[in-house]
Parts: structure tokens; sequence; C-alpha cells
């Protein structure tokens, strides 16, 4: 596999597992952290496999399959580096609340050579790294996260002597309940939804008057709004006192300005995520 494309999965993953963490949260060992729950030592590394079929591109009727390795390592108390969760810092300032900033790839990404070959006048969206802050609120069974990504890098390439589009912003919500709660199983179900700037919904769905004529498509102008809603259910089975299996299933569907895209071939978006890993 190739490293951006490597990378590039270790993003996407990080989504499709984001609310994880609060199922083995949910474990019934009284005052364990969220990993020694499922597990492993609070700050102890880890590592592992990942991997997930998702859409070959945002809106595409077919799948792909990647895999790629999971590595995580804290130091301290507050920092850590993850090929999921990027690198940076979080914060506990209350009980149940977590605060996080770090850098990772941003999980938004389009390829050319995934696109139908009628889509050669489309732009790439570029492989970029991003800021991600985020906050997740735990009330018993209950999970909320919210979380920000800003893109600090190139958006879409210009082309004829026009200059690289840069930036573009999108805002993730994940709000989980805790169906199960075992030494052996932890189960959740939940729901999602995503917004972005119109930047990069206009990147992502939108079709310029250029690009409509070249690839025999309709303009389609993307405001900053929803652009999509799912739901999903996740596990965590602990294997042993080392290994942890996951995964999380969802279904994603594309809504407002982003769902009405010709580009759009498939508006249900399916993802199917599975790690196993050891805590040392």
């Amino acid at each position: 596999m190739k490293p951006m494309q490597s990378l590039a999965l270790t993003a996407l993953f990080t989504a499709a597992l984001a609310a994880s963490s609060a199922a083995s949260a949910q474990a019934p060992q009284a005052g364990a952290a969220p990993s020694q729950a499922s597990g492993g030592p609070a700050h102890g590394p880890r590592w592992g496999v990942a991997a997930i079929s998702l859409p070959r591109y945002p809106g595409a009727d077919r799948q792909q399959l990647l895999a790629a390795p999971l590595i995580e390592a804290r130091f301290g108390e507050h920092f850590f580096a993850s090929t999921l969760q990027g690198v940076g810092a979080d914060w506990r300032p209350a009980e149940g609340l977590n605060l996080s900033a770090a850098l990772v790839l941003d999980p938004h990404w389009r390829r050319r050579k995934d696109m139908p070959a009628s889509w050669a006048a489309l732009d790439e969206v570029k492989f970029a790294a991003a800021l991600r802050l985020a906050a997740e609120w735990q009330l018993e069974r209950f999970t909320v996260q919210i979380s920000s990504n800003s893109r600090l890098g190139t958006l879409v390439q210009g082309r004829q002597g026009a200059k690289d589009l840069k930036g573009g912003h999108s805002l993730q919500f994940d709000a989980s309940y805790g169906l199960l709660a075992t030494r052996s199983l932890s189960l959740a179900v939940g729901v999602s939804a995503e917004a972005m700037d119109k930047r990069l919904a206009q990147a992502l769905f939108g079709v310029n008057a250029v690009q409509a004529a070249a690839a025999q498509l309709r303009q389609h102008q993307v405001k900053a709004g929803l652009s999509s809603l799912g739901v999903f259910a996740q596990a965590m089975v602990p294997v042993d006192s080392d290994w942890t299996f996951s995964a999380r299933l969802g279904l994603n569907s594309l809504r407002g300005d982003a769902g009405n895209s010709p580009l759009v071939q498939k508006k249900r978006q399916p993802v199917v995520a599975l790690s196993i890993s050891r805590a040392f």
C-alpha cells in the first residue's frame, strides 16, 4: 500500500471508530479508564491492524477495502501519538469530559483514479494535514462527541495557471447509547451527522461550468451546511487481558446540496471498520 493511502485509511478509520472508546469505558470495571476497561493499561502503548470498507469517493456506488497498521503511544498524562488519532494532547477538566487537539490527516479526499473515466475534468481533493479539535462527554450509558477538522494544506490543485484552493472545514457529531457493557462485550448504537463549509462541500460535490461541459454533467453549486446523517452500531470485545477486537458498522445518507449532486451515484454510504490490537 502507498504511504499516503495508508495514512488516508487511518484518518478515515479515526472517524469510523470515533466513539468506540465510549463502549469500552462503559464496561463494568469500577474506576477503570477507557483503555483499562478494554484490557490495557491507561498509558501503555498499543499496536495492531485495522481494516475498513468504504465508498471509493463520497457518493460512489462502489466500495474499496483498505488495511493499515494501528499504533498508539502516550507520553505523560496528556500527550499521545497514534496512527488513528494523530499527534496531540488531551485533557479531562471534569469527570466524564475529555477535550483533545491533534494534527491528523483530513478524512476528506477524492482520487481521480477512483472516479469514472468520463469525469477526468473533475478536480482531485488532495490529501492534507488537519487540526482536529474534539470534545467528548460521557454520562452513564450515553456518550456525545463533537469534533472539527480544519485543513492546513491544499484542497484542490489549480489548473491552467489558476491558484491552488486551500483550506476547508468540517464538523462531526456522534451520539451513542451503550446497550450492553460486560467484561466480555461492549455494544452501543448511535447516530451521527456531518456539516461542511462551502469550500470543502463544493470541492467534493460541486460541478462548475467548465467541468460540466467536459464531463457532460449539469452544473451544481453547494452551500455550507449539513452534508450527511447516519446511524451506526459498534462493539468492543476483550479477547484476553491484552488483546481487544473492535468493530463499527455505519450507514450514512448524503443530504442537502451534497445529496443532490450529479456526482452522487448512491446516497446511502456504508462503512465497515474493524481492528484488533494489543496493549502493553
